[in-house]
């Protein structure tokens, strides 16, 4: 029987490092999880800032393709049809974000003519569409966004018995 005690005696005696084993567990695993909490979370950040810039671009493109809508008249003697020049940036709003910017990476061409209703089916008015492509750029998140857009020049009279508007 008395061996039988001194086994029980020494397990007792070598439980005495099983804390510090298990402390050190404990730390391992509480850095895993921090690891891996600090990698999503910061995945997060990119993704999140890659669409801020996505979206910054694509409104500079937007505010390009309003610009282009509102300018264009290809009636002008201009090669540009009153646009500002292709291929230079022009800035949106260069007092608060200088860093957006848009510009029109093709100059309009003419595409096709389509035909145009309006209250007086019994008049033929046609469009000239337009079509060209606008890129807006974000400098600060490094991004841009191109689009293609097609603009009607109208009405131009389909026959000749109206005359010009």
């Amino acid at each position: 029987m008395q061996s039988v005690g001194k086994i029980f005696d020494y397990r007792q005696k070598s439980e005495n490092g099983f804390a510090i084993i298990a402390a050190l567990m404990a730390v391992m695993i509480l850095m895993a999880v921090g690891f891996f909490s600090l990698t999503v979370t910061g995945q997060d950040v990119l993704i999140s800032s890659r669409l801020v810039g996505e979206r910054k671009a694509f409104s500079a493109a937007e505010a390009g393709m309003h610009k282009v809508c509102w300018l264009l008249n290809p009636f002008l003697p201009l090669a540009n049809f009153g646009l500002p020049v292709v291929g230079i940036p022009q800035s949106i709003d260069s007092v608060r974000d200088p860093s957006i910017t848009y510009e029109i990476t093709s100059p309009p061409a003419f595409l096709y003519t389509i035909n145009l209703y309006g209250f007086d089916m019994s008049k033929a008015y046609t469009g000239n569409v337009y079509g060209t492509r606008i890129t807006g750029k974000d400098a600060s998140y490094n991004s841009s966004v191109s689009i293609d857009i097609g603009t009607v020049y109208s009405p131009n009279p389909g026959d000749t018995q109206q005359g010009q508007l």
